[in-house]
Parts: structure tokens; C-alpha cells; sequence
């Protein structure tokens, strides 16, 4: 089984980390490094063979294009795949022009990263996959779902992103740009967690939910059953007790809309306010 050697470049780490591990998952003939900027990817380049360099576009210092070029006259054999928020026509000629091997445009899935690194390697005119995991005829329902769950908290915004870290649906006033880096935190984190565990000898536990509290706003982030993460922003006024419990009560819904079972334990609303009682939070009535 011969090595398949992969540069990814990007200046976000979430990105690059949640990239990394996506990457890994194709087989253990993947190796994987990664660089925060293009200065010192190209340093890795110079020292080490690549087959595939899998850039962002837009970063401070040297441009994805800059790197490219910079690639192409060091390693010539070496293929570019280019990841940008900008797809315009100009881009495109510009790509085209440079023989680059395409580009992706952000926000991106997981499984579209996979399917080009994997076309890349199998010398294919595949189309990159653009498709949900979400099935279309229940937006309607998951989207009433959200809105109550948006509704019954006061939430800043409510997302529903996939499992590699792609919002699906959003309820709320929110920058998409936002939302994008985001989805792939959330992601991201709940694999970092995993890897964690399994590093202590642990690969039996199930992780259902993160909580991220900050001084405007906190994040709540539940597991439905591995298939999808249900994220809820919500003010520092609100009681993180409520937001667990109508979370929860959103999430059991929602794993029966999309086809996963829902947990056997639903919430029960003396558990929230035991929840509220130890974080020293007063009761205050929804509005």
C-alpha cells in the first residue's frame, strides 16, 4: 500500500484540526502534515515530497495562489487543490489557467473534502458530492423544531449542523461567514474530545454535549446520536438549566425526524432546576 502524502494550509486552526482528522479517516495510507500559513508550508515542502497540497486561498501573508505558484516551482509533481469563500468567475480562469486540480468552495463538508482528495489520488473527473446528509422533505418540521427551541430560550441563534461540521439550518440573525467557523468549532471539538478519550484507554463513551460559557453570550452543543449537532447561543442572562432541558427535549424530536433513535432519558425539568441550583443561577420565568 503505497503512502499518500498531504499538506493542508490553513490559517484556522479549528479548520486545519477538524481537515486533519477528516483526512485520516480515508486509510492508514494517508499521511497527513498541515501548516498555519504559507511561509512555512512552503518550508515543508522544500524539505519533505508531497503529493497533494490542499490550501485556503484567503491568508495573511502569502495568498493560496501565492503558494501555489511557489509549489509548482519547487515541486512540479506536486497536486493543488485550492479552498476559498470566493467563487467568482475570475478565480476560476485563474485556477484553470495555473492547472491547478480545482478548488472548493467554503463552507464545505467534510465528506466533498474526502471525495476530492480521493479523486485527486484516483485520477478521476468525479463531480465533488454536494449533497446533505438532511433529507429535503424534512426541512419544513426540522425548521419548526429550531424556530420552538429559538422561541421557548430567547436564543441568540439555534444550528443544526451535520457531524463533519456543516450547517444544515439556522434560526436567527447570524453572519453565514460566522456560522461556518462555527459549525466546524462545534465539530471539530466533539472529535477532539474522542481522540482524548481514546487516548486514556477509553473508546466505549458516548460525549452528548458541550457547554462554552463566555461574557456575552454562552454555547450549548448536544449530540444527536452522532449523525447531527444541535448548537444553541443564548444570552448570559438566560438559565443554562432551561436551555439543557428544551435542548434536550429539541434533540429527541429531531433524532426521530432524521431517522436516529432518541435517548432513552427525554430531560426532566426538576433536573434542570437542580441543574440551575448548582450553578447559583435564580429562577426567572421565559419571556
Amino acid at each position: 500500500m503505497s503512502k499518500k502524502h498531504i499538506l493542508i494550509v490553513d490559517d484556522a486552526k479549528d479548520i486545519l484540526f477538524l481537515l486533519r482528522h477528516s483526512v485520516k479517516r480515508l486509510g492508514p495510507e494517508y499521511e497527513v502534515s498541515t501548516a498555519e500559513d504559507g511561509p512555512s508550508a512552503v518550508q515543508q515542502i522544500q524539505k519533505n515530497q508531497f503529493d497533494l497540497v490542499l490550501t485556503d486561498y484567503m491568508m495573511p501573508g502569502m495568498t493560496g495562489l501565492e503558494l501555489a505558484e511557489t509549489v509548482h516551482q519547487i515541486s512540479p509533481g506536486t497536486q493543488v487543490v485550492l479552498m476559498t469563500a470566493h467563487d467568482t468567475a475570475g478565480l476560476r480562469d485563474i485556477v484553470e489557467d495555473m492547472h491547478l486540480v480545482g478548488y472548493v468552495g467554503k463552507p464545505f463538508s467534510v465528506p466533498q473534502i474526502q471525495k476530492v482528495v480521493e479523486r485527486v489520488f484516483a485520477k478521476t473527473h468525479e463531480p465533488v458530492d454536494q449533497s446533505h446528509t438532511q433529507p429535503t422533505d424534512l426541512n419544513q418540521p426540522v425548521h419548526e423544531q429550531l424556530k420552538t427551541l429559538y422561541n421557548q430560550i430567547g436564543a441568540h441563534y439555534v444550528l443544526l449542523l451535520n457531524s463533519d461540521g456543516h450547517p444544515l439550518q439556522v434560526i436567527g440573525q447570524a453572519d453565514r461567514a460566522k456560522i461556518s467557523r462555527l459549525a466546524t468549532f462545534v465539530a471539530a471539538n466533539f472529535l477532539a474530545v474522542t481522540e482524548l478519550a481514546t487516548l486514556v484507554g477509553d473508546t466505549t463513551s458516548v460525549f452528548k454535549s458541550s457547554y462554552y460559557e463566555g461574557n456575552n453570550y454562552n454555547i450549548y452543543a448536544y449530540d444527536i446520536n452522532s449523525d447531527y449537532l444541535l448548537v444553541v447561543v443564548f444570552g448570559t442572562g438566560e438559565k443554562p438549566g432551561t436551555v439543557w432541558f428544551y435542548t434536550k427535549q429539541t434533540a429527541a424530536a429531531l433524532a426521530s425526524l432524521l431517522g436516529t433513535p432518541a435517548s432513552e432519558d427525554d430531560g426532566d425539568p426538576a433536573v434542570a432546576d437542580e441543574f440551575d441550583d448548582l450553578l447559583g443561577n435564580e429562577t426567572r420565568p421565559l419571556t
